[in-house]
């Protein structure tokens, strides 16, 4: 299979939602699913924020014969919430599940606390027919990320919580990317200007393939839930706290 017949096989839903379609079909990190196609062969995730790991959406995917895959870290929440087996995976091995074949590439933050190293988070180099894509998850530039070699990266744009469209654009190369998808990113990540920043970013002879439907407001709406919930519960105790 020719790199562009992959590329035609990924499918980015928002933000950092990932579908790879062919005779198997993977989702990393499924997010915001339309409809219910329970038509996963291997559901893989990198790690558990809210913006990766969203049960409600991995559930309208499942079929009996479906294999869901996560860090060990993580592997009991998904037990929990998804109510299947769950095989758990460690850095730096070589797999074969759900009829797939690849490889864990750790994925954490050098400086920054939101992803610790020691939680042994990750990303994934996923062997579609002859063509390697790396789908890095959240992280900074570190060694394990620069040793990956691959035909296509899916790289996180948004700064703050990852790397920025410039370090992004100095890890294609690191990688040998040929393409690169840029993900993660929307309107409190980087913003619209995001994409095209990585784009001039990137050495000569290395693409941006950019998919419009990444930028997402993912963030927004997580934010304002939990300060809803945060209202919420203040609320309560006070109405309770002068029941008393």
């Amino acid at each position: 299979m020719s790199e562009q017949n992959a590329l035609e096989l990924i499918t980015v839903n928002t933000h950092s939602s990932i579908r790879i379609g062919g005779e198997r079909v993977i989702y990393i990190d499924p997010l915001s699913v339309e409809g219910a196609p329970h038509d996963a062969d291997l559901i893989l995730f990198t790690h558990p924020h809210a913006d990766h790991f969203s049960p409600r959406d991995a559930k309208k995917l499942l079929k009996e014969s479906t294999v869901i895959a996560a860090p060990k870290s993580m592997a009991g929440l998904c037990r929990i919430m998804l109510g299947r087996e769950i095989k758990s995976l460690l850095t730096g091995e070589k797999y074969e599940q759900g009829g797939v074949n690849f490889e864990t590439v750790a994925a954490y933050n050098n400086s920054k606390p939101f992803h610790l190293k020691a939680m042994k988070w990750l990303g994934y180099i996923i062997n579609v027919e002859d063509t390697r894509v790396y789908i890095s998850g959240d992280t900074d530039i570190t060694d394990e990320s620069r040793s990956v070699r691959c035909d296509i990266a899916m790289l996180p744009i948004g700064g703050f919580y990852t790397i920025d469209p410039v370090q992004a654009a100095e890890l294609a190369k690191a990688v040998s990317a040929h393409t690169v998808i840029p993900v993660h990113y929307g309107r409190l990540l980087g913003g619209e200007d995001a994409p095209e920043k990585f784009r001039r970013a990137l050495d000569e002879g290395i693409k941006a393939d950019i998919r419009p439907n990444v930028y997402s407001n993912v963030l927004v709406k997580m934010y304002l839930t939990s300060a809803a919930l945060i209202l919420l519960g203040g609320t309560i105790g006070y109405i309770v706290g002068h029941m008393m």
